[in-house]
């Protein structure tokens, strides 16, 4: 016969065989026993955890013909019909490739029809977020009230994906990734049953690349014994899997921490000749000092020694290291693992990773942190700060006025009104826009005022985008050939001013008007200024008026004063 994969060996049979979900196992049995059984239920949680497993125990559970304390007794001919898979009336349908509202319809106009070989009708729906919305919205109605003799049981790995309206109509069970010390437990029993001599330390690697699923950990554990001889180590282990042995970790931290940038490269060259791949191996010197930063903060955190053998050299290593240190290299490593992602040349970028690690900058902040204080220094600080405390508090007193003070008052008061949009104005010249304020024709400014929405209209009609970006626009002022326009906003004042669609707007003008005008577009703000300016100028530029000449009007009247050249 042909061989048979680990995982589907050892596959649980019984809710006392699905090893850490014990919250999980111990409510279904007793709701089995007591006979307290709901329509339908939600499994989920990471992969490898058991959800299908247990759907499928369930399956055999509410129909075995002779259960035991909530458990199928898996002797029966239910039981081992369900176990083969050869009951009609139990059906898997796996929702990544019948996802579809159909395949859901089917399902829907099957529920009413009795079970034809067992007491209920099970369907296991797995990965049931990748249904489609249509396909929800079909199995919402059954779900809440399926005929009595139908259970459904949903798995998923993602159930933030499903409507809150499935969610509600099932009672949910989470599944917890399965803890390190229960997975080596139950690789080590497969072990001893399967007659396989394995190291410790391989077990500890195998439940650690697992990350909490059973079925990853067997899948790799099936690897491990076809490649092994005699006995599976923990070299094989890292050889498969590409990972590097801790003691390399330690070695390569050393150097880092004494900033030999020759060791550090030699060492990881070394590592890439075995073909490690860089991405992998950056992950795992991030999880390394992500461990040596808990030893130092929590030395009893249990998943320390989950993570790393607590040895003499790793607790040497973790001494060279300050707290400031270890939080750079474990943020430098963090953003070159995202960068990698968009890396072609991985390589290069992690040997970039690692020179960085070992610059002196690295370690300013503890340089900084360690760096005593001149005690004169602080003295003498310390007294500035006292005697700027004083003045500041005779400054608001008003004891004390600041020098300069007055004068700068004085400036602000007769300095004029800065344009509002200096960091942002036009890109049109304002010398040109005061000539034009200075030579305004009332005439030809009244003429363009009432015909601007003729002139919008035609500029309509070449193209709409270009009336957008002049609509807003205000004719402000015209003469010495041009026009001032003004705006609000400064994406349509700089819009305007390009070449192209200046050059459009002054045809239109030209047309409308009978005469060739230059568009001039400032800002409300830059006009206001200017046209400020200009009007003080012109009244400055008015004659003085003649002092004895207003002391005789003042005296006899103007009407009996007469001025003569």
């Amino acid at each position: 016969m042909a061989y048979t994969a680990l995982y589907r060996v050892y596959r649980p049979q019984t809710f006392q065989d699905v090893v850490g979900q014990e919250h999980v196992t111990t409510t279904l049995r007793n709701a089995l026993r007591e006979n307290r059984l709901s329509h339908a239920y939600l499994f989920n949680g990471p992969r490898g955890t058991g959800k299908t497993s247990a759907a499928k125990i369930m399956a055999k559970a509410v129909n075995c013909e002779q259960p035991i304390d909530g458990e199928p007794c898996n002797q029966c001919d239910t039981c081992r019909a369900i176990s083969n898979g050869s009951v009609t009336d139990v059906l898997e349908i796996d929702a990544a490739s019948n996802r579809g509202v159909e395949e859901i319809r089917d399902i829907r106009d099957k529920v009413k029809f009795a079970p034809s070989d067992v007491r209920y009708k099970v369907y296991i729906i797995d990965e049931v977020h990748m249904l489609t919305t249509e396909a929800f919205n079909a199995l919402l109605k059954t779900l809440e009230e399926p005929p009595s003799h139908v259970i459904f049981i949903l798995a998923t790995t993602e159930p933030h994906k499903l409507p809150a309206t499935i969610i509600s109509r099932c009672q949910r069970f989470d599944f917890h990734r399965i803890p390190l010390k229960v997975m080596v437990n139950l690789l080590q029993g497969i072990c001893q049953s399967q007659g396989v001599q394995v190291e410790e330390q391989a077990l500890q690697l195998v439940a650690k690349m697992a990350e909490g699923g059973a079925r990853d950990a067997l899948s790799l554990l099936d690897q491990a014994i076809s490649y092994s001889k005699d006995e599976v180590r923990a070299s094989d282990i890292m050889q498969i899997t590409g990972t590097v042995a801790q003691s390399y970790f330690s070695v390569l931290a050393r150097h880092i921490a004494e900033n030999d940038v020759a060791e550090v490269m030699e060492q990881f060259d070394r590592v890439m000749v075995q073909g490690k791949d860089p991405e992998q191996f950056l992950h795992d010197f991030l999880y390394y000092y992500r461990d040596m930063l808990l030893l130092k903060t929590a030395p009893q955190l249990e998943e320390i020694v989950e993570r790393t053998m607590i040895d003499e050299q790793f607790a040497e290593v973790a001494n060279l290291y300050s707290f400031p240190a270890l939080y750079a290299a474990i943020e430098t490593c963090n953003q070159a693992l995202s960068q990698l992602k968009w890396s072609t040349y991985a390589r290069v970028l992690v040997e970039l990773t690692l020179v960085k690690m070992c610059q002196p900058t690295a370690n300013a902040t503890e340089s900084m942190g360690a760096s005593p204080v001149n005690s004169e220094e602080l003295t003498a600080m310390s007294n500035r700060i006292r005697v700027l405390e004083e003045r500041l508090v005779q400054v608001m007193q008003g004891q004390v006025s600041i020098p300069g003070q007055q004068k700068a008052e004085e400036t602000r008061k007769n300095e004029p009104r800065r344009i509002a949009a200096a960091s942002g104005g036009s890109r049109t010249p304002l010398n040109r826009v005061r000539e034009v304020a200075k030579a305004m024709d009332e005439n030809l400014t009244r003429q363009v005022r009432g015909q601007w929405s003729q002139i919008l209209t035609e500029l309509k009609k070449i193209k709409i985008q270009y009336q957008a970006w002049l609509v807003n626009g205000q004719p402000v002022a015209a003469g010495n050939d041009a026009v001032v326009v003004t705006f609000n906003s400064a994406i349509h004042c700089d819009k305007t001013m390009e070449a192209e669609l200046r050059s459009v707007i002054e045809r239109v003008m030209s047309t409308v008007l009978g005469k060739p005008l230059q568009l001039l577009s400032v800002m409300e703000e830059e006009w206001q200024s200017v046209d400020q300016q200009v009007g003080q100028k012109d009244a400055s530029d008015e004659p003085e008026e003649d002092p004895f000449l207003a002391e005789a009007i003042k005296l006899v009247g103007e009407g009996l004063v007469e001025v003569k050249d």
